[in-house]
Parts: C-alpha cells; structure tokens; sequence
C-alpha cells in the first residue's frame, strides 16, 4: 500500500487540559462502526461524493466518521471518530481501499451538505480513557488480543504497532472488535468509563 501523509493544523493532546482546535469544517462520513483513538480500519470508497472526501481529507486534515447522524447544534452535537488516511490501495474490483487512523473522537456541530450533498460539520476534539497510556503486567485481557492479532491477517496488517502493554489500548480494540449492538458500545463514549468497558469485556471474553 501507498503511503499517504495529510498536513495536520490541528492539535490533539492526550491530556484532557491541552486539547485545542482551530474553527475547522471536516467531511463526514456516515457509517455505523464503531472508531475509538488510535482504532484503525479499512474503508471501501466508491460514490462520487465519498471520493470528493476522500481527496479533501488526503490533502487537508482527514475527516470524521459519524454512526448515528441526527440534527446537531451548539447544545445537541453529534459525536465521531476524527479519523486520517495512512494507506489506500484498490481492489481486485477496482475499488478504492483506505485504511483511516481515529486521531481523537469529537463533537460535530453545524452540519450541512454541498452542492454534491457531502456533509461538513465544525469539530471539537473530545478527551477519551483510550487516549491513555497505562501500562499493567497483569492484564488479562492482552493474551486473547495478541492472539487474536496471529489469527487474523488483515487485522494484523492494519496494526503496525501493537503496543498490548497498554491497557486501554487493549481495552478500547477489544470494545471495537466484540460484535455488539453499536448503541451498547457508544455507552463507553458517553457514560461509561474504562473500569467499567474492562469488566464488560471480560465478562463476554471469560464468561
């Protein structure tokens, strides 16, 4: 795969206290999965419209990736993963493949459409548990994830650093991969924290 490199006037920091953001518009993406930061994942592009994005976001500062779009406002944002492209590639049919790196989760405010019915929205980056670097020995829940990696080509490809002694690292690509209800896992965005994703994790891993 070819490598992309996006120019980035946008500033993230881990820590909740530092994040800042310039007034910016991105492209959104409809698309029910489910993106925490640091979360990779392979796109398919083939409508007109989603390529105009794809180009914006190659050439200025990725786009976000909306699952559940409503009317958003000042006080009823929408939320997504604000993702960049670092590899694109085409099918064996011909279609465009990307593969999008989640920066930092946001708030989307302010949608509208252009003339092509692409959605923009004004971002704010949003601090998440995942952004966290913890190291733990002692978790449980890093095995089962590295073997899980060994097991699956394409999911270990998209990952060229794994860093399993992380904790919420691991935690947060566990709450990506399980096959639950998207509305369950979007309770680790609005409400719930990262002791109680890794009790609910484990309890379906070692039920």
């Amino acid at each position: 795969m070819n490598k992309i490199l996006t120019k980035n006037v946008l500033q993230v920091n881990s820590d909740k206290q530092e994040m800042r953001v310039q007034h910016v518009n991105l492209p959104i993406f409809p698309l029910p999965v489910f993106l925490l930061p640091e979360g990779v994942i392979r796109l398919r592009i083939f409508e007109p419209k989603y390529l105009k994005m794809v180009k914006i976001a190659s050439q200025q500062n990725g786009f976000v990736i909306c699952s559940d779009i409503k009317g958003s406002s000042k006080t009823n944002p929408n939320w997504g993963s604000w993702v960049h492209i670092i590899n694109f590639d085409q099918g064996q049919d011909g279609v465009l493949e990307i593969d999008v790196k989640c920066q930092s989760l946001v708030e989307v405010r302010n949608m509208e459409k252009d003339s092509d019915s692409l959605q923009f929205g004004e971002i704010t980056p949003i601090y998440h548990w995942s952004q966290d670097d913890v190291t733990n020995s002692t978790s449980t829940l890093s095995k089962p994830l590295k073997k899980l990696f060994e097991n699956n080509t394409l999911l270990n490809d998209l990952y060229s650093e794994k860093p399993t002694h992380n904790t919420h690292w691991v935690t947060a690509r566990w709450l990506e991969l399980l096959p639950v209800d998207l509305a369950i896992k979007t309770a680790f965005v609005e409400q719930q924290g990262f002791a109680q994703a890794t009790s609910f994790i484990e309890d379906i891993i070692f039920k």
